[in-house]
C-alpha cells in the first residue's frame, strides 16, 4: 500500500460506505468544540507541518472527528498515507502525511501498538507528518502509552507538536463510551513542543492560550478570516475546505 491524494481520502470521510459524514472544522465551530481563535491558532501551525494527535479517555468524545477536521489544513501537495499495522513502512521516502486510525493496544485490525507504533514515531526521523488519535486525557497519560508502555524515544514523542484533548463539557466520566451526543464536546486541554523540548501545556478551555502558546498574528489572522469567509456558506465538507483552503492560501 502506498500513498493517496488528499481529496480523495477526506472525500471517502465525506461519503462513507457505513455511517454519517466526519464532521469539518466549522462544523465544530457551530458547534463550540472550539472558538475561532483557538481554531485559527490550530490552522496556523497545522498549515505549516505540524504533526498531531487528538484524544480523549472515552470513546465517542470527538478525538476522531477533531483529527478527520484538521486534516483539511495539512500542507499542499502532501499525499496522505494510511499507516496500518506491517505497512507502516510502505510510505517510502516522499514527504507524506501519515494518518494512523488509533495508538491502542486493543489491536483492531488499523490500530498500532508495539513494532507498528514504533515504526510509525519514527517516521518523524524522515520529515513525515504524522497525526492519530489515542485513549488518554491528558500529557501524562499520552506519554505513558507511547514512551512508557511502547519504548518510543522521547524525540519521536516531541515530534508531535501539538496533542489536543477533547471532553464532555463538565469533564469526562469514567465509561469508555459514550452514547449522549447532547453534551457538548470541547477541546479543553492542547500541549505543545517545538521538537526540542518537552511538550508544555498551551491552553485550557476556561484560561484559554496562554502566554507560552507560539503564535504568529498573521497567519492566525488569515485562517480566521478564511474560517469567517467559509461560515457565511453553506459548505461543509472536508475535502470542499481544503480545496478552497488550498485556493485561499494560493491567492
Amino acid at each position: 500500500m502506498t500513498t493517496t491524494s488528499d481529496l480523495s481520502y477526506l472525500q471517502a470521510l465525506d461519503n462513507p460506505e457505513e455511517g454519517e459524514p466526519t464532521r469539518s472544522l466549522l462544523n465544530l465551530i457551530e458547534e463550540q468544540t472550539l472558538d475561532l481563535e483557538l481554531a485559527a491558532f490550530l490552522v496556523s501551525h497545522i498549515s505549516r507541518g505540524a504533526s498531531f494527535i487528538t484524544g480523549s479517555g472515552p470513546g465517542g468524545i470527538g478525538k476522531t472527528t477533531t483529527k478527520h477536521a484538521l486534516l483539511s489544513f495539512v500542507p499542499a501537495d502532501l499525499p496522505f498515507f494510511k499507516a496500518l499495522p506491517d505497512k507502516v513502512s510502505a510510505v517510502g521516502e516522499k514527504k507524506s502525511c501519515a494518518i494512523a486510525d488509533e495508538l491502542s493496544g486493543g489491536r483492531p485490525p488499523t490500530y498500532l501498538w508495539g513494532d507498528d507504533l514504533r515504526a510509525f514515531f519514527a517516521l518523524s526521523q524522515s520529515g513525515h507528518i504524522l497525526t492519530s488519535t489515542i485513549h488518554a486525557d491528558n500529557l501524562d497519560e499520552t506519554h505513558s502509552q507511547i514512551v512508557g508502555e511502547n519504548d518510543v524515544p522521547s524525540a519521536q514523542f516531541r515530534a508531535i507538536h501539538l496533542i489536543v484533548h477533547i471532553c464532555l463539557e463538565g469533564g469526562n466520566p469514567p465509561e469508555r463510551r459514550i452514547k449522549d451526543t447532547t453534551t457538548r464536546r470541547i477541546v479543553n486541554k492542547i500541549y505543545y513542543s517545538d521538537g526540542s523540548r518537552d511538550h508544555q501545556l498551551i491552553y485550557e478551555d476556561q484560561k484559554g492560550l496562554s502566554d507560552q502558546a507560539p503564535r504568529n498574528p498573521a497567519r492566525e489572522k488569515h485562517g480566521r478570516t478564511f474560517l469567517e469567509e467559509m461560515l457565511q456558506d453553506q459548505e461543509r465538507s472536508l475535502a470542499a475546505v481544503r480545496q478552497r483552503f488550498l485556493a485561499w492560501n494560493e491567492a
